[in-house]
């Protein structure tokens, strides 16, 4: 069966089970995963995630004999990762920092797969596009392996950084839904369509024990479900006043906010003031 190294920006992170669970899922299929993490995780994390953390390997703490040896690697393979320096010393519109940054980058790439080239891996999958996706599509050419990733919302939408090379270079890309996949299509045209894969993040509301969840499936008007933690970077009030525009159009609908966090108090409160209730409610954390 293949081996996979299993990379992230940080893992295991409470914040994202999604990737315990693929991870999981792979494993169940038979497929050898060796999770891998830019960073160490600073939050505290339950048993299941404390185990996963045990086996992972970490890039940081640095090892300055291989951190050595990766910059000489470097040199040695510039002929096969030419592409890569000239889109970030010449091409596009990044500004200076950034493009410093990939270079490091690069060079983490680099000792990423002298970190794993002796552990059997046959292909490295990538979650999300931010700087691991760099160090994973670099770690891929210097073994001669194929690489994959997916990406979410802001990696795709806000923070594309060298998206045009890294969908240029990847065996696979899977996304979250079909409005993300068109959004590939259409702002990197040269990427074959069969190579971007939708892969939905979801649950079936009708088998939770959430009353307010399990209302939807009496309802025949629109219905709604957002899930994710309730942080201002989620920005779901922008949901809510979203709904207020459908009420105030007099449209039958039933929204849903399934989760937790911060920003939960202040999402009930917004709910009140626009006379919502009944309409748009906050779900159990699940």
């Amino acid at each position: 069966m293949p081996i996979v190294a299993y990379l992230a920006n940080q893992f295991p992170s409470p914040v994202e089970p999604y990737v315990a669970q693929e991870i999981q899922e792979l494993r169940k299929c038979g497929v050898t995963v060796i999770p891998c993490s830019a960073r160490h995780v600073s939050t505290s994390l339950n048993s299941d995630l404390s185990r996963l953390a045990d086996e992972t390997l970490y890039l940081q703490a640095l090892k300055l004999g291989l951190l050595v040896y990766a910059a000489f690697l470097c040199l040695a393979k510039f002929p096969s990762l030419k592409d890569f320096f000239r889109r970030v010393l010449f091409q596009g519109h990044e500004p200076l920092g950034r493009r410093l940054r990939a270079v490091l980058h690069t060079w983490l790439g680099v000792y990423f797969a002298l970190l794993i080239e002796g552990s059997g891996v046959q292909h490295i999958h990538v979650h999300h596009g931010y700087f691991a996706s760099w160090i994973a599509m670099v770690a891929a050419r210097v073994l001669e392996i194929d690489f994959s990733m997916t990406l979410h919302g802001s990696d795709l939408l806000i923070h594309a950084a060298y998206l045009d090379i890294k969908l240029k270079n990847c065996k696979l890309c899977l996304t979250v839904s079909e409005f993300n996949r068109l959004h590939i299509l259409e702002h990197y045209p040269g990427v074959p369509p069969h190579k971007v894969v939708v892969r939905r993040l979801g649950i079936d509301p009708c088998t939770t024990h959430d009353p307010c969840l399990q209302s939807c499936c009496e309802n025949r008007s629109l219905v709604m479900l957002a899930v994710g933690r309730l942080h201002p970077v989620k920005d779901h009030a922008f949901l809510v006043r979203a709904c207020e525009l459908l009420k105030n159009r007099g449209l039958p609908f039933t929204c849903v906010i399934a989760g937790d966090g911060p920003e939960r108090t202040s999402i009930e409160t917004l709910i009140g003031e626009l006379n919502l209730q009944g309409q748009v409610g906050l779900a159990g954390h699940l």
